[in-house]
């Protein structure tokens, strides 16, 4: 150890070969101690160039030197060079490196930490991510207070409206509507992220929460029978039991959206296509209004679990039209006259004048109390009206929760519908002023409504869009508006319950009815999805069908099976394009959309328009191994003789046409295409025409030919000797591949190896960040060399072009150019192939 020193020192002034980056001498005595208990004096020592000399270093220096440690092995001195055969690059063996406690340990952290609401925040973050509002506050102003206070005041005139008939569809007492817009709002405007969102009476959920609790009802109540009486429900009876299973839903509907939320899985909601939301919500609306429209005109539709209830109900209030009061239809004619003339006409003028929303079914239902209390319309009249009930606010009670799984299934159902329209709303209105909706503080905030208004007589309730809007539109700027709203229906609850048990019922049938009637517009949005996507449309019509002939529940499960099935099918049959060239550009795009588009000679450009997993991975390597051995036809005519593949500037290969075996010649949908000017659409063309390129890409200099045909590439001579020639090339666009899995990464392997053997070589472009990485992780460098992946698509092309020019063969396992071999390459094909791929026999091939 005592001329450690002086050796070190002339180590450091070598110039050490294999790029190895020389490391200054350090006088430290624990790396001398350190280095002198690793390793040991006898190994042999290796020697380094210096011009034409050579200096001898003792072993124990190199892990000084190199970073690497020596391993003490005494049968390093058997070989010549003194050097162990297992440690030659590319030779040495690593040993499985075992996983921790710890390291298990850590990764558990991170996963609970991503996957679990608040686990990433400190606490002060968590509370203020808790309680957005509060937060929101700091930045109000005063002068908005005028604002949020109208809007909530309106909208809740809107809310007081629809409670009645939100209850009745969803068999319930009218009066216990009141107490869904008072509680449940309270909580979600402290924890909701939308500002504009006003929770309340919505009929989707309610035409739901009907289908569930008539369910329930029917399983333990059969025909209404009571087994443990021997006799059957009473109308009082059936509206207790009513009333538990609907607060019992609520309870359980928001403990399922407070877990969701705490797991962060706001996410999966993605799966709901608006081609069933949107037949589902119809569906609703429509049996709210054949339950209504018998009600408006004084027949009174039994409430009772069935299937197919909207016909039912419509047959029922045929076949009593006889039965209807006078009265009463005399009252929803007026009342609905007065409501459509105010909305249509004057509805209009009132707001552009003043900005001003009037409530005008409240102004009619304060008007139609004092007319009924004054002219007794139940004693004289014979109209029905609310009645007497327990006026006030009510007392904290227990939520029904006696009725086994069958409410929690009833619950997560319910939960699903609820969550989904609130959000939809949420993000629709956040899109005007760019709020930031999060989805998981979303399902927090509506669970914990949900799970309070359900100890407060509460049932479902979700966010409309038709009130948020008005909300938006008055001006709110954040969720005082819902608090004011609240406050203010309160009141009336609590002291205005003696006049509300005047309302007449018709008025409540007629005011959803005419609510609704303008929400069948969605109708209109089929033909236009049937244009756009055939599938979808199908789902559209499948699940609106469904929840009508059956029931709101079975239709909405139908469809979004039917959605997931479609969306399997779609991914495990993915869609490979043959991508080309545009004139003047280095844009490429799909040759079966772009006539202009022009394929470049020897390459085949292909494009994965999905991820690529173990239910594709098949399909894939089917289509691309096709699509990579189609031939490129070229025309006759295209040119005469050798020298016409040459332009006059002699740069690039002369433009010629190449299509498909047989084309088939059809009637272009676009009126413009192939230069018909007359829009008459019946230019005829070849199918998938597709074109070679006539330029290089500009990025090289251009190609000059040589004067001797012999010189020419070998892929030249072919296309120029017959009329047929293959790519030489395949570059996967992996642009919009967004996933791969460890059986896609098989898939890729094998596609390599079965199109080395056809003497075509395989390059990946536009590899993102994760797939390069999974690529990495999963080892395809050993059958695709990372030269062969590119970040671009442009930079493939162009890579490819060089390799044709300089006639390097990658594909065949021969580099020319003295360019290093990548001993990550196999030479021979993959051993592990993947089942129900096409089999291959390598030896004849």
């Amino acid at each position: 150890m005592g001329n450690l020193s002086s050796r070190r020192a002339k180590i450091y002034e070598v110039e050490i070969s294999q790029n190895q980056r020389p490391i200054p001498p350090r006088k430290s005595d624990a790396v001398k101690r350190r280095l002198s208990d690793v390793i040991p004096d006898t190994l042999p020592a290796p020697t380094v160039k210096k011009s034409d000399s050579t200096i001898n270093i003792p072993a124990k220096d190199i892990s000084y030197i190199t970073g690497e440690n020596v391993p003490k092995s005494k049968s390093s001195d058997s070989s010549s060079n003194g050097h162990n055969s297992s440690d030659k690059p590319g030779n040495r063996l690593h040993k499985p490196k075992l996983i921790s406690l710890k390291e298990v340990r850590q990764v558990t952290t991170n996963f609970l930490t991503k996957r679990i609401y608040g686990l990433d925040k400190s606490p002060r973050s968590f509370i203020e991510s808790l309680f957005p509002q509060p937060t929101r506050l700091f930045n109000y102003r005063l002068l908005w207070v005028s604002y949020d206070l109208l809007a909530g005041l309106l909208v809740a005139m809107i809310h007081f409206t629809q409670e009645f008939a939100t209850a009745m569809t969803g068999s319930m007492r009218p009066t216990q509507g009141l107490y869904i817009s008072i509680f449940p709002p309270l909580i979600y405007a402290l924890l909701a992220t939308s500002p504009h969102n006003s929770l309340g009476a919505m009929p989707i959920t309610a035409a739901v929460v009907g289908v569930s609790v008539m369910g329930i009802q029917e399983t333990y109540y059969p025909q209404q029978y009571d087994a443990a009486t021997g006799t059957l429900l009473s109308n009082g009876a059936q509206w207790d039991l009513h009333f538990q299973v609907s607060t019992g839903l609520a309870f359980f509907a928001g403990c399922f959206m407070i877990a969701w939320g705490l797991l962060k899985m706001g996410f999966l909601f993605t799966i709901i296509s608006p081609s069933v939301m949107d037949p589902f919500g119809l569906a609703c609306m429509l049996q709210s209004i054949m339950a209504q429209v018998p009600a408006a005109f004084g027949i009174q539709v039994p409430v009772r679990f069935t299937y197919a209830k909207h016909f039912r109900d419509l047959i029922y209030f045929l076949t009593n039209i006889y039965s209807i009061k006078v009265w009463e239809v005399v009252i929803s004619i007026s009342f609905a006259s007065v409501v459509l003339v105010f909305r249509e006409y004057l509805q209009p003028i009132i707001y552009r004048k003043t900005k001003l929303v009037v409530p005008i079914e409240f102004l009619m239902f304060v008007v139609v109390i004092g007319l009924s209390y004054h002219f007794r319309f139940q004693q004289r009249l014979d109209v029905r009206v609310v009645g007497s009930y327990n006026h006030g606010l009510p007392w904290p009670s227990m939520p029904g929760y006696d009725y086994g799984l069958n409410i929690v299934w009833h619950g997560f159902f319910c939960a699903v519908i609820a969550y989904s329209v609130t959000l939809g709303s949420a993000r629709t209105l956040a899109r005007k002023n760019k709020d930031n909706i999060k989805t998981n503080q979303e399902l927090i905030a509506l669970g914990c409504a949900h799970l309070f208004g359900s100890f407060f007589s509460s049932f479902i309730v979700s966010a409309p869009m038709g009130r948020g809007i008005i909300n938006q539109s008055m001006g709110s700027r954040s969720q005082l508006s819902a608090l004011f709203g609240s406050v203010f229906l309160g009141i009336i609850v609590a002291f205005a319950g003696p006049a509300i048990s005047y309302l007449p019922q018709c008025i409540i049938s007629t005011t959803i009815v005419l609510f609704l009637v303008f929400s069948l517009r969605g109708f209109t949005e089929l033909p236009k999805l049937w244009k756009s996507n055939k599938f979808d449309a199908l789902v559209w019509v499948l699940t609106f069908v469904a929840s009508v002939t059956l029931n709101v529940q079975i239709g909405f499960l139908l469809g979004i099976t039917l959605s997931v099935v479609g969306l399997t099918i779609r991914t495990q049959s993915p869609k490979v394009r043959v991508l080309g060239r545009l004139k003047n550009s280095n844009g490429f795009v799909p040759l079966k959309y772009y006539n202009k588009a022009e394929e470049i000679a020897g390459i085949r450009i292909l494009q994965i328009n999905c991820p690529l997993h173990y239910a594709n991975a098949h399909y894939l390597v089917q289509d691309v191994l096709t699509l990579a051995m189609e031939p490129f036809v070229i025309a006759k005519s295209s040119f005469t003789n050798e020298s016409n593949l040459f332009n006059e500037s002699g740069h690039s290969l002369r433009s010629f046409l190449g299509t498909t075996s047989n084309p088939k010649l059809y009637r272009s949908k676009n009126r413009f295409d192939n230069g018909d000017k007359t829009g008459s659409g019946t230019t005829e063309r070849p199918r998938f025409t597709r074109k070679l390129s006539s330029s290089q890409p500009e990025e090289f200099p251009p190609y000059k030919p040589p004067t001797s045909t012999t010189r020419i590439s070998n892929e030249f001579i072919m296309i120029a000797g017959s009329s047929t020639s293959k790519a030489s090339r395949v570059i996967l666009d992996l642009g919009t591949v967004g996933y791969i899995d460890a059986v896609g990464i098989r898939g890729l392997e094998q596609l390599a190896s079965d199109l080395k053997v056809k003497a075509i070589e395989l390059i990946l472009a536009q590899c993102k960040g994760s797939v390069r990485k999974q690529l990495r992780e999963l080892e395809l460098g050993k059958i695709v060399p990372e030269r062969n992946i590119f970040p671009s698509l442009v930079d493939a092309v162009n890579e490819s072009s060089r390799r044709i020019r300089i006639k390097t063969i990658e594909a065949q396992g021969t580099i020319r150019d003295r360019e290093r071999r990548d001993v990550r390459f196999w030479d021979f094909p993959v051993a592990s192939r993947i089942s129900g791929l096409p089999q291959i026999n390598y030896r004849k091939d």
